[in-house]
């Protein structure tokens, strides 16, 4: 196979090059659009880009070599000569042109191909047994998926109620729903929240990460106040969200009301002397800006900020109103960050609670708090695997 990119001005005039190059039969493998040239982004030039590959023609047989000093009757020496060295131009042409990139690409594209035939086989596969199965599961199949529970994830647990439960009980609803929980829970794990039980462990620096709009601020604000109102802790506040003036004047005035100092920083070195400087608390809370999963150059930010600041905890925070798909990038997107544990917002914004659950199984990373409204402190909990598990339970 010859694979070859192919870049001009409009989408067109791509299709056009391979067309010409290679013919009828080129399949296109991947196209993007792209700016080459400008300064900062701006002002470059639009180019199109097409990937396509095409089956090289596989040499006819050839005819037996005739004895020396004969020539075929059919084709003239001088031709075979010909034919024979344009076979073996062409067999050193493929290297040339297929470079390591363009095999990446290749390799690249194929699986994901690969990957999303897997995937269709997986639900066909999945829709078949669905369809063999008792009556009451097929319904706690449905029950789950309509929360949102990954499908792999329920088809292990239903697996494991026919394993479980006696042939003569697999019409017991109750059982079955029983059984569920029970594998819910094991599968939320203990929750992990803040804990100064251990006092040998000195002060305790948490940080809170994840995108922008999952409410960090608001519930910074709220893990606060409950330390340092409810809890009677010695607690300290920094913000390293300076992209938002909004966000910088939310916390101060939170920091007001409570109490408690509220120190601003723009630079990971300033981060790590504001920390210094409040060696007499028990507890430094640190919030950070919302980064997008997709911006590498963020990521890098943040990590940097992380490594000043050598916290206790790093806690990764989502919404519970995220698309599952959403959630899961932007949890392997925060994958280099040392994430412990996960704190879950707007649980009151939603009717779907499987991607908690989803994330947690997929992470192995324990749940510390559930945030349930707006209010600071009150609309802030220990995440109770039991409330969790009821509400995927929940039949519509």
């Amino acid at each position: 196979m010859r694979v070859k990119r192919y870049v001009a001005e409009t989408l067109q005039d791509a299709m056009l090059k391979v067309k010409m190059d290679m013919g009828k039969d080129a399949v296109i493998l991947h196209t993007r659009k792209f700016k080459e040239g400008g300064f900062l982004g701006f002002f470059g030039k639009v180019r199109f880009e097409v990937t396509a590959a095409v089956e090289e023609a596989r040499p006819a047989p050839q005819s037996p070599v005739p004895p020396a000093g004969k020539v075929s009757p059919d084709k003239p020496e001088s031709q075979e000569k010909t034919e024979t060295g344009r076979m073996t131009a062409i067999t050193l042409e493929e290297p040339a042109e297929t470079g390591v990139e363009e095999e990446h690409d290749l390799h690249g594209e194929i699986q994901e191909m690969k990957d999303m035939l897997n995937e269709v086989i997986y639900q066909i596969d999945m829709a078949q047994d669905i369809r063999s199965l008792p009556k009451p599961v097929q319904r706690f199949h449905q029950i789950l998926t309509d929360n949102d529970v990954d499908d792999r994830l329920t088809k292990k647990m239903l697996q494991n109620i026919l394993k479980q439960i006696p042939r003569e009980e697999i019409g017991n609803s109750e059982l079955i729903r029983k059984s569920l929980e029970k594998q819910v829970l094991r599968l939320l794990r203990k929750p992990r929240p803040v804990s100064f039980k251990k006092q040998a462990l000195g002060q305790q620096s948490i940080v809170l990460v994840g995108p922008t709009g999952v409410g960090k601020t608001t519930t910074i604000a709220k893990l606060a106040a409950t330390f340092s109102i409810v809890n009677q802790k010695k607690v300290a506040l920094i913000t390293a969200d300076t992209y938002r003036v909004a966000a910088v004047e939310q916390l101060k005035t939170y920091g007001e009301i409570i109490g408690i100092p509220v120190d601003v920083v723009y630079t990971p070195q300033e981060l790590q002397n504001a920390i210094a400087r409040h060696t007499d608390k028990d507890l430094v809370l640190i919030d950070t800006a919302g980064r997008s999963h997709k911006n590498s150059e963020q990521m890098n930010e943040l990590k940097t900020f992380l490594e000043m600041a050598e916290p206790s905890d790093v806690f990764l925070v989502l919404s519970a109103t995220t698309r599952y798909r959403d959630m899961m990038d932007i949890v392997n997107s925060y994958s280099d960050i040392p994430v412990t544990r996960l704190v879950f917002t707007k649980l009151d914004e939603t009717s779907t609670y499987g991607p908690i659950l989803n994330v947690v199984s997929s992470t192995q990373k324990h749940l510390s708090y559930v945030t349930v409204g707006q209010n600071v402190p009150d609309d802030i909990e220990v995440a109770d695997p039991s409330k969790i598990a009821n509400m995927i339970m929940r039949e519509r």
